[in-house]
């Protein structure tokens, strides 16, 4: 399959950004495991490897990759985690995301697949037993397929969701103790690859170095901004579009601060 130059220049560019992610995260991640990075960029790089969108095929204008166990350890337990005694913890984030490059740099939905998953393991000590901690957190994009009916409940083509599979697959041997566990709501968020998804991980997960980070590199700022452009744009402009907002209308009324909305904004 013949991959147009014009797929490969944007290809390469993901490639070249998500080197310069991984040479900064190693800067203050010195510890951090995130070799899965090198196949991804390698793949994006290839010219004889095509993207394979699940449950799609391969197509000369997909891009995309997948970054499997990327781990940053926690150097101490954050505020307000419970149980109290709780140690050793990481947290694991695979991504996958695929999409048309044809739909990029447009206000359409840029991604055909996507798949985020933060998992944070721990261990506690119970008298003589340590016992496994688990958490997880997933953001998807929901897939519309023909003959689908109307789901059961509101279902955000991008959401967020507590738990998910990663805990159904370990429900046996998770000891829930007083919490109750739902299918909890999905709640809309807008979507993010790897630059974004690592940025939203680590302003959640630890903030400390997210804010230094910031305030440190100007290439990271840079990655940023360029990739909420993309990215987020389209997701925000899409909303405002239902009530038929203009930049008139924007510049004539006071509106909330945009970083009290989405604190991740550059």
């Amino acid at each position: 399959m013949s991959i147009p130059s014009s797929v490969m220049h944007k290809r390469k560019k993901f490639a070249a950004d998500l080197k310069k992610l991984v040479d900064i995260l190693y800067k203050y991640f010195p510890t951090a495991d995130i070799s899965s990075f090198e196949s991804a960029i390698t793949e994006l790089k290839n010219k004889d490897f095509v993207p394979r969108i699940p449950n799609k095929g391969s197509s000369a204008n997909s891009w995309g990759y997948s970054l499997g166990r990327l781990i940053f350890k926690f150097h101490s337990v954050p505020r307000h985690t419970l149980p109290e005694n709780c140690k050793d913890l990481k947290l694991i984030l695979d991504l996958k995301v695929f999409g048309d490059c044809e739909r990029l740099d447009t206000m359409d939905d840029p991604f055909e697949w996507l798949e985020f998953n933060i998992v944070i393991e721990g261990t506690k000590f119970v008298e003589k037993d340590t016992i496994q901690l688990l958490t997880s957190y997933h953001l998807d994009r929901h897939i519309i397929k023909e003959g689908d009916g109307e789901s059961e409940f509101p279902h955000p083509i991008y959401h967020f969701q507590f738990g998910g599979r990663k805990l159904k697959q370990n429900s046996g041997s998770i000891d829930t103790g007083e919490l109750l566990i739902f299918d909890s709501p999905r709640i809309m968020h807008y979507p993010m690859e790897a630059i974004l998804g690592i940025d939203f991980t680590l302003s959640n997960f630890f903030p400390d170095i997210w804010k230094k980070i910031k305030l440190e590199s100007n290439e990271y700022i840079n990655l940023l901004e360029e990739y909420q452009i993309k990215f987020l744009k389209p997701y925000v402009q899409t909303h405002a579009s239902y009530w038929e907002y203009n930049r008139e209308s924007i510049d004539r009324n006071k509106f909330w601060d945009p970083n009290v909305i989405c604190p991740q904004l550059s």
